[in-house]
């Protein structure tokens, strides 16, 4: 199953393991709606936790590559700012930075918090109108309400007896 990468309009980002792009939306409906927010497939990942006293767990850090693909793919402003900053090919981490590089980074943060704008023109419909308006009264993704819908239909169908039988 692939990795999805998702770019959220306030800068965040989630990864999610699923069969397709949609099944990822599906998904990441439990953070929020991620219809018209940038998917793309991750070719490497690999996160270390911690296990705490606690019985909890810390994020440790990322593998080596998977904080360079993220910040390639979801972060690009902030990816070169970084490369410029450093001098070098490693982005993200908190490492050392020049002082006076510190104000172009908080910069390109910025530019990333407003890059991908929340409500996107591409952002998919129900197929339905009783979808839409579900959309409309749960901000659900539209492949989750098709599925919903979908489902709904097909059992009620199944359980439909007419008065007659068609010739």
């Amino acid at each position: 199953m692939p990795l999805f990468l998702c770019r959220w309009p306030n800068g965040d980002c989630s990864v999610v393991w699923a069969r397709s792009k949609d099944d990822a939306i599906v998904e990441l409906d439990q953070i929020g709606n991620a219809d018209g927010c940038p998917l793309a497939q991750m070719r490497t990942f690999q996160l270390h936790c911690a296990l705490t006293d606690q019985g909890g767990l810390h994020v440790e850090g990322f593998g080596e590559g998977t904080e360079e693909e993220i910040f390639s793919r979801a972060y690009p402003l902030l990816d070169k700012a970084l490369h410029d900053a450093r001098g070098d090919d490693t982005a993200g981490g908190d490492g050392n930075l020049p002082p006076d590089r510190h104000a172009v980074i908080a910069q390109a943060v910025e530019q990333e918090r407003r890059r991908i704008e929340p409500e996107g023109t591409l952002t998919p419909e129900p197929q339905t109108q009783i979808g839409r308006h579900l959309q409309q009264q749960t901000d659900l993704p539209a492949v989750l309400v098709d599925r919903l819908v979908r489902q709904v239909a097909t059992t009620k169908l199944k359980r439909f007896k007419g008065r007659t039988k068609p010739s």
